[in-house]
């Protein structure tokens, strides 16, 4: 009896540890927009410079331009059916099956581009936030999709809608639910999505809330259409704005801290600062130019380097450059990459041109020398690929979505 006794304990016990590491993310999953750093760098090795990527799966999701998250074998996505609808989906890692589909009505909001979503959702543990364009927040189960509580930032906050609409990725920071909206954004219990504080009405940016540690103290940066504010997470409270008026208000990319420096780019020709700050008073300019503009996504800082995507879309001399973060001094220049995107993956550029091409190459200072390029998707791109468990994820602004592995 003993020994019967021991063996279904030993049944039980490895079935509880089995559920609990099947909980577990991987340490290659990618759960919120620019990574698990929040700084577009991925901390797994193993991407291939070298042989052929191969489709795994693909899917159709629609009009946008939302990036895929990746969390415990599940991948989130969204897009627009062209009408009147957003959904976003849950897909299985490993096969692209469909495991739910969360839709709701949303305009197509085509204004000077072909519409379609743009905010990114955000995976934390056994739950899904996402924001949509008009101002819908929804808090789903990881599972199953089923809505645990919504919000509307217009209608319960009492926000003014961006001229393109809010987006960015909801961020979490414990039991607290950060939302760029507003002046200088929003607090919320991610538990039931009640107010912890809410900054004034303002036009709010287009990037997603950016959290750093100063002096010991927790910080976090907002956009708004015409600046990025710093403030404390706990109260809301400003510790300081640094004026960034960009063409349409379009304060887009995230910003990037390193040590007592503050990186900001934009595009629409306003180009970029590198200011810096010790913890008081306001940031100081160290310099600024024109040689770094990015429209829509962040530059990615590797070794004392930014890797981005300068200029507009449809623009010509648009393409992927190299500065020097402390001079603001171009290191290279590859315009056929146009109006692309780029994710870091150890000391690999993982490379989607506007076309469709992927190309992969060394990160280098020194140059842009891809050592694999292929067309994996049609025209247009303008979403970051993402490298999560040994696949990369990527789609266009048409809804094609594939997973691959280069082989």
């Amino acid at each position: 009896m003993k020994m019967l006794a021991l063996y279904f304990f030993r049944v039980k016990l490895a079935i509880v540890l089995g559920l609990a590491l099947g909980s577990i993310s991987k340490a290659g999953d990618w759960p919120i927009f620019r990574g698990p750093d929040l700084n577009g760098i991925s901390r797994e090795a193993g991407l291939s410079g070298e042989g052929k990527a191969e489709i795994i799966w693909n899917a159709d999701l629609g009009l946008g331009y939302s990036a895929p998250v990746i969390a415990d074998g599940r991948v989130i996505v969204s897009g627009h059916d062209g009408k009147a609808t957003d959904t976003l989906f849950c897909l299985d890692e490993a096969t692209g099956e469909i495991k739910w589909k969360h839709s709701y009505p949303q305009p197509l909001a085509d204004l000077y581009f072909q519409g379609g979503t743009t905010g990114t959702a955000t995976i934390d543990s056994d739950h899904v936030f996402h924001v949509a364009r008009q101002g819908e927040l929804v808090c789903l189960e990881a599972a199953t999709g089923k809505i645990v509580w919504k919000k509307h930032l217009q209608d319960d906050f009492g926000y003014t809608m961006p001229t393109w609409g809010f987006t960015g990725a909801p961020l979490v920071q414990g039991d607290v639910l950060y939302v760029t909206a507003g002046e200088s954004g929003l607090a919320l219990k991610k538990a039931d999505g009640s107010e912890i504080w809410k900054s004034e009405d303002e036009e709010a940016g287009y990037s997603t809330p950016y959290p750093f540690d100063k002096n010991g103290k927790s910080l976090m940066i907002f956009s708004n259409k015409r600046a990025y504010v710093c403030v404390e997470p706990d109260t809301g409270k400003v510790v300081w704005e640094y004026r960034w008026m960009t063409r349409y208000g379009v304060n887009a990319a995230d910003p990037i801290v390193t040590g007592d420096y503050i990186f900001i780019s934009s595009g629409y020709g306003k180009g970029a600062v590198l200011a810096k700050w010790t913890g008081e008073g306001d940031p100081e300019r160290v310099w600024q130019n024109r040689d770094m503009k990015t429209q829509m996504n962040a530059a990615v800082l590797v070794n004392g380097h930014l890797y981005g995507v300068d200029g507009n879309e449809s623009q010509d001399g648009t393409g992927l450059k190299c500065l020097d973060l402390m001079t603001g001094e171009t290191k290279w220049s590859e315009e056929g990459v146009a109006h692309g995107t780029m994710t870091v993956v150890a000391n690999q550029l993982l490379v989607l041109t506007e076309q469709g091409r992927l190309e992969i190459a060394k990160v280098s200072p020194d140059g842009y020398q891809p050592t694999l390029s292929q067309q994996v998707l049609k025209p247009r791109v303008w979403t970051v690929p993402v490298f999560a468990n040994g696949r990369i994820f990527a789609r266009n602004a048409a809804g094609e979505f594939v997973a691959l592995e280069v082989k």
